[in-house]
C-alpha cells in the first residue's frame, strides 16, 4: 500500500513538473525576471514538500488520494460569451470568473477613489508587475503549505483589492468563481490579494459555484486569498462553496492584523466531493480581534475539513471561532482548530468552539480543539460535541401531529439557526438541500 502510494506520489510530481516546464513562457507575468523566480523558487517548494501524508497532524483524517492520482492540467481560457446569465445583485462591486478566468462583460466596477484599486489579477499583473512585487508578501506558515506552493507557481487569476486609508465601501464587494465547463482533470488556481490600509472598512463575499448541467465534473480548484489588515482596518469576509459533485476544493485564506484591526471570517460549505477550507490568522498589535464562523454540510461520500490556526502574537487580542457541521449518509467531515497563544501575548482572550449533527450511522466528523499557550493571564476556552437528532424531541413533535420528515426538518432547522444569526448575509440563504431525504437515515 505504502509502495503505491510512493508511487503515485511520484507520477503526480512529475506531471506537474511536465506541465510547469509546459506553461512557464505562458503563465501571467512571466516576463520580469521577478515573476520568473517566484515562480520557479514556489515550484521547486511545492516539488520538495510533496501533498500532505496523513502523517503530519493537520491532514490526519484528510484523503488526499483522488488529488495524488489524478493528472490535472492547468485550465485554459474558454468562451465566457456562452453565460450570459448570472444572479442579479444591487452590488457596485462584481467581479466574475468563469472556468478560472475573469469575464468582463459579467463584472461591474463602480468609479473609485484615485488611491483605491479593485482589479483582476492578470491585469495588474499585466499593466503593473511592479505594484505586484512591492505588495507580495510571504509568511512561515504559507511557506510550508505545498497547496499554496502550487497555486503560487501556476496562479493566472484572482482578485487585488487596495482600499487606501480612510476608505469605507458601502457596497459588498462580490467575487464570483463559476464553472461551466465539463471538461474533465482541469487546474484552476485562484490568488486573491486584499490589503485594507489604516481606517478602512469593505465586506468581501467570495462565492464558488457550478453551474454545469450535470454538477458531475471533475476538477480541482486551488486557492489563496490573502488579507491584511492596517490600523483601525475592518474587513468582513464570506465564502460560500457550491462547487460539483465530484470537484476537489482546496483553499486557503491567510491573515494579518494589526492594531485595532476587525477581521470576521463567515463560511458556508455544501457541496464538492472534497472541501479542504484553511484559515490562518495572525494577531500582530494590541486590540486586533478576529470572527471565525461557519456552518458545513456533508451528504453522500463527501469530505468537509475545516483547519483553523489563530495565533495571539501581541498582548489583549482577542479571537471567537463557531462552527457547526452536519453529516449525513457515508461522509465524512474533520474540524482541526488550533488556538496559538504566545509568550508575549498576556491580557488576551479566546473562545473555540465546534458543534456537529450526525444524520446517519455511517457518517463520521472527528473534531480537535488545540491550545498551545505560552503564557499565563490570559483567557481561553474550548469546546467540541458530537449528536444526533434526540429521539425524544422527534417523538414530541410527531405526537403533536408532525410527519418525521416535518419533525426532522423542524430539529435540524433549531440545530443551524443560532449560527445562521451569527453571519448577517447568510441568514437568508434557503438551506432545502440538508433537510431533503433525512428522515430516510433517521
Amino acid at each position: 500500500m505504502s509502495n503505491n502510494k510512493t508511487i503515485h506520489d511520484v507520477n503526480t510530481l512529475v506531471h506537474y513538473d511536465r506541465e510547469y516546464q509546459r506553461l512557464e513562457k505562458k503563465l501571467l507575468g512571466h516576463n520580469p525576471d521577478y515573476f520568473k523566480q517566484l515562480r520557479r523558487t514556489a515550484f521547486e517548494k511545492f516539488s520538495t514538500l510533496g501533498f500532505p501524508s496523513k502523517k503530519q497532524a493537520d491532514w490526519k483524517y484528510t484523503s488526499l488520494t483522488r488529488l495524488r492520482q489524478t493528472p490535472y492540467s492547468l485550465a485554459e481560457a474558454t468562451n465566457c460569451n456562452m453565460l450570459n446569465a448570472i444572479e442579479t445583485s444591487s452590488s457596485q462591486f462584481r467581479l466574475v470568473f468563469v472556468n478560472g478566468f475573469f469575464s468582463a462583460h459579467l463584472s461591474t466596477i463602480a468609479v473609485l477613489p484615485d488611491t483605491c484599486k479593485i482589479v483582476n489579477l492578470s491585469a495588474l499583473l499585466d499593466q503593473e508587475p511592479e505594484q505586484f512585487h512591492t505588495l507580495w508578501q510571504t509568511n512561515e506558515m504559507s511557506e510550508r503549505n505545498s497547496f499554496t506552493q502550487l497555486n503560487t507557481a501556476f496562479m493566472q487569476e484572482g482578485v487585488y483589492i487596495y482600499l487606501a486609508a480612510n476608505t469605507h465601501l458601502d457596497s459588498p464587494i462580490e467575487i464570483l468563481f463559476i464553472n461551466t465547463d465539463e471538461t474533465p482533470h482541469r487546474l484552476i488556481t485562484l490568488r486573491n490579494i486584499i490589503i485594507a490600509e489604516e481606517n478602512s472598512q469593505a465586506t468581501l463575499i467570495e462565492k464558488y459555484i457550478d453551474k454545469t448541467p450535470e454538477n458531475n465534473t471533475h476538477y480541482f480548484l486551488n486557492s489563496v486569498t490573502e488579507c491584511h489588515l492596517a490600523t483601525h482596518s475592518r474587513i468582513e469576509h464570506y465564502k460560500l462553496i457550491t462547487e460539483a459533485k465530484q470537484a476537489q476544493h482546496v483553499s486557503h485564506l491567510y491573515v494579518n492584523q494589526q492594531k485595532n484591526s476587525q477581521f470576521s471570517a463567515y463560511s458556508l460549505a455544501l457541496s464538492g466531493a472534497l472541501i479542504r477550507s484553511d484559515v490562518t490568522v495572525r494577531l500582530l498589535a494590541q486590540q486586533a480581534h478576529c470572527r471565525l464562523k461557519g456552518l458545513y454540510y456533508a451528504q453522500n461520500q463527501q469530505q468537509v475539513d475545516h483547519c483553523t490556526v489563530i495565533e495571539h502574537v501581541s498582548p489583549d487580542t482577542h479571537s471567537e471561532e463557531f462552527y457547526k457541521g452536519i453529516i449525513n449518509d457515508r461522509a465524512r467531515a474533520t474540524f482541526n482548530g488550533k488556538l496559538i497563544v504566545r509568550e508575549q501575548a498576556s491580557l488576551s482572550k479566546a473562545k473555540q468552539l465546534n458543534k456537529n449533527l450526525l444524520l446517519s450511522a455511517q457518517a463520521e466528523v472527528n473534531s480537535k480543539p488545540q491550545l498551545e499557550i505560552f503564557t499565563d493571564d490570559i483567557q481561553c476556552t474550548h469546546g467540541a460535541s458530537i449528536g444526533q437528532l434526540d429521539k425524544d424531541a422527534l417523538f414530541y413533535l410527531r405526537a403533536r401531529g408532525l410527519t418525521l420528515t416535518e419533525a426532522t426538518d423542524l430539529l435540524i432547522k433549531a440545530f443551524i439557526q443560532d449560527i445562521i444569526e451569527q453571519m448577517p448575509l447568510f441568514k437568508d440563504v434557503v438551506l432545502s438541500q440538508p433537510i431533503n431525504n433525512t428522515h430516510e437515515n433517521v
